[in-house]
């Protein structure tokens, strides 16, 4: 039922309770007013999420930055092929987070139903556009050139070939005429949701590991204090759209399909091959104990950690070769069961050790 139905026609008398209409709610197709009624929850894990995000509260210009800039502008502290590392992967994440910002804003939720849901994206989305405005903050305080930065798919093939395919991952629901309440459009939104998984927990992985690697190392420890807040921010948008994907599948069990499910692994199984292939590229031979062997290892095993949220059995069986990460990521990361793991909550942008 569409607002045009509820609020542009004639009155009429709905026989439906309150709490029916609650209950009728679902994430996608379910019976939505547009009155954003979020008491009582159909989704509550949705609000809890939501709620955490508010508390996750923080802004950029809190982020030291001195220590960095001393070390960037120093004759022998950075090396030439660890600046080449960092440019690249901040080239990359800035613009991942300015496609992710686009896609939940302009495709994603408007086919949500579900008010709780809807508040969690709506914070996704601020908090997106807040990552935009981090990595311009990174590039303002090392004196970075902007088209070197932003503009380095245009001179750079494989970052470009890495954006254009996620560019098309997110724009299957694109089309304004897209809508769901087929089984086609209901899997190929599913599908979507599933994209937000594999962008939010697969296609970051190897730039934050880069830049936990150079603060391991005591090299731009601003820059690594800036990616723990962005990538606790991402965790709890993974952990937001596994519980979107699980209830869909809830919901709507006749979408999970053998078919989709092999789908939805060689999604898992390509995108892992394309991060290691863009991390690969950027460390070469290797640095500073960051290999391309260790790195293969670790998307891996983030990639089987991805199937078995989603419920579907592991691919490769890897191990963690980066235990160490814990201690930056404060454990949340690449929790195993990420149910079982939560976010450590802290007020108005500080971290805790």
């Amino acid at each position: 039922m569409s607002l045009t139905d509820l609020f542009q026609a004639d009155f009429k008398y709905n026989k439906l309770s309150n709490a029916e209409i609650i209950n009728n709610r679902r994430v996608i197709n379910g019976y939505d007013d547009g009155l954003m009624q979020v008491s009582p929850l159909k989704h509550p894990w949705a609000y809890e999420i939501f709620e955490t995000m508010i508390k996750n509260t923080w802004v950029p210009q809190e982020i030291p930055m001195q220590m960095d800039v001393n070390q960037w502008n120093a004759d022998n502290v950075i090396t030439d092929k660890e600046r080449r590392v960092y440019e690249r992967s901040l080239a990359f994440v800035s613009n991942l987070d300015g496609l992710q910002t686009n896609n939940l804003a302009c495709n994603i939720i408007r086919h949500i139903t579900s008010p709780e849901i809807i508040l969690a994206i709506t914070r996704q989305t601020y908090e997106e556009a807040l990552h935009v405005v981090s990595y311009a903050t990174l590039v303002e305080a090392l004196a970075l050139d902007p088209e070197q930065i932003y503009g380095m798919y245009r001179t750079d093939k494989d970052l470009y070939d890495k954006n254009q395919i996620v560019l098309k991952a997110v724009s299957k629901i694109a089309d304004p005429a897209f809508k769901t309440g087929t089984f086609d459009s209901d899997q190929m939104f599913l599908e979507a949701c599933i994209g937000n998984i594999i962008i939010e927990g697969i296609y970051f992985y190897s730039a934050f590991l880069i830049f936990y690697v150079l603060r391991r190392n005591n090299k731009m420890p601003g820059s690594a204090e800036m990616i723990q807040f962005i990538n606790r921010d991402e965790d709890m948008h993974l952990k937001l759209f596994i519980h979107i994907s699980n209830t869909i599948k809830e919901e709507q069990p006749e979408l999970w399909t053998p078919e989709f499910q092999q789908r939805i692994t060689d999604n898992i199984k390509d995108a892992v091959e394309m991060e290691y292939q863009w991390g690969a590229s950027c460390v070469q031979e290797g640095i500073l104990g960051l290999t391309p062997e260790n790195l293969r290892e670790y998307l891996q095993f983030v990639g089987d950690v991805r199937l078995m949220c989603l419920g579907l059995p592991k691919v490769w069986n890897s191990q963690n070769p980066f235990p160490w990460i814990d201690e930056l990521t404060q454990g949340s990361m690449i929790e195993v069961n990420f149910f079982e793991g939560r976010v450590k909550e802290y007020q108005s942008g500080t971290l805790e050790w």
